[in-house]
């Protein structure tokens, strides 16, 4: 039985996780069978094609980074948190997938989060100068700290990817509002809940706050 891959599931579930503690609406998340992914492109929600097995459409803060000028935040530093932001949305499909692999980081995103990679690198040319160095590693633990915290929801997520292949955005929202608890549309939280050294004081004010 051609089944979908649990790899891609969980991976495409870390993109939507992230997507979701964002607050940002997600249209729909699609995981593919192998055969499915052989026969042909998958064709998303806009009419365009994507060769690969699985896909999160959803908004993003910063659309089209290939085409911003390089360093532009230098001089508009509004827009850090926002790239900082996609950046999760980037590496927390990987990390996911790495975490369920039991495998390195870099070696899922030399393989199956290449793409993803390449876009985190378009966003990262956005960045200042002295962000520029760290953006990256910083954007995996961030991812790697979203991802573990929600484990719980993300497998809900993937669950429900390889049993029904197609879901709607707003069924993904409601399954991680159903299963952690929280509603990130409410309010998005602090991306430093998610910083290696001193989230934890941060994580306890927004929960009060909430």
């Amino acid at each position: 039985m051609d089944m979908r891959p649990r790899s891609t599931a969980i991976h495409e579930a870390g993109h939507a996780l992230a997507v979701w503690w964002n607050g940002q609406p997600i249209a729909r998340v699609t995981v593919l069978t192998h055969a499915q992914a052989a026969s042909g492109p998958l064709i998303d929600l806009n009419g365009r094609a994507h060769f690969a097995e699985g896909l999160v459409e959803a908004d993003y803060l910063i659309v089209h980074p290939a085409f911003a000028a390089r360093g532009i935040a230098e001089y508009l530093p509004s827009l850090v948190e926002p790239i900082e932001r996609d950046l999760l949305h980037c590496f927390a499909g990987p990390v996911a997938e790495a975490i369920h692999r039991h495998a390195r980081y870099d070696r899922v995103l030399r393989g199956s989060g290449r793409g993803d990679r390449c876009r985190g690198h378009e966003l990262i040319s956005l960045l200042p100068a002295h962000k520029l160095l760290d953006a990256e590693a910083l954007a995996i633990a961030r991812s790697g700290c979203l991802v573990r915290r929600y484990w719980a929801g993300l497998v809900a997520v993937a669950d429900l990817l390889q049993a029904r292949g197609v879901v709607d955005g707003e069924r993904v929202s409601a399954l991680l509002c159903q299963v952690t608890g929280e509603s990130p549309a409410q309010g998005p939280a602090s991306l430093r809940e998610l910083d290696p050294e001193g989230g934890s004081d941060q994580r306890q004010a927004t929960r009060q706050k909430r």
